[in-house]
């Protein structure tokens, strides 16, 4: 029997990185971290890549409204092209896609306002990117059921 992969979700940001990564059989996403988004990052996430047994990267794409992609678009797909090659040399079986992430944040905020989430916790941003990441992630999965 083939060894289960996880699928690990990334909300990528100028200032921060939500993470999130999916169980072994791919239905459900947890966020697990918000990471500063420094000259650590891409390490981070290799260790991230290695403990949980990740299979595939899903960074997510916040297109425009119309499709297109905008500055924070081309930064999040340099960023994946960066990741692809660190994962070429390291971890060749470890596929990285890029997926539209739009409305993620926006659902996020809500989210936490209908949960109740109290005002402090909802201004911390790490609390929004890791939520977003989730997101990114769960639509990816759902996507592939």
């Amino acid at each position: 029997m083939p060894e289960l992969k996880r699928t690990l979700g990334i909300d990528y940001g100028m200032k921060r990185v939500g993470v999130a990564v999916s169980d072994p059989m791919g239905i459900i996403a947890q966020g697990i971290d918000t990471l500063a988004n420094d000259s650590t990052l891409i390490g981070k996430i290799t260790d991230i890549v290695k403990k949980m047994l990740v299979g595939r990267i899903v960074v997510g794409k916040p297109l425009k409204l119309s499709g297109e992609a905008g500055t924070s678009a081309a930064e999040a797909a340099k960023f994946a092209e960066r990741l692809r090659e660190r994962m070429a040399r390291e971890f060749p079986e470890v596929e990285v896609v890029e997926w539209d992430e739009r409305f993620t944040t926006t659902i996020a905020q809500k989210t936490q306002l209908e949960l109740g989430v109290k005002k402090k916790e909802r201004q911390k941003k790490g609390n929004l990117d890791r939520m977003a990441s989730q997101l990114i992630l769960q639509s990816y999965l759902d996507s592939h059921k």
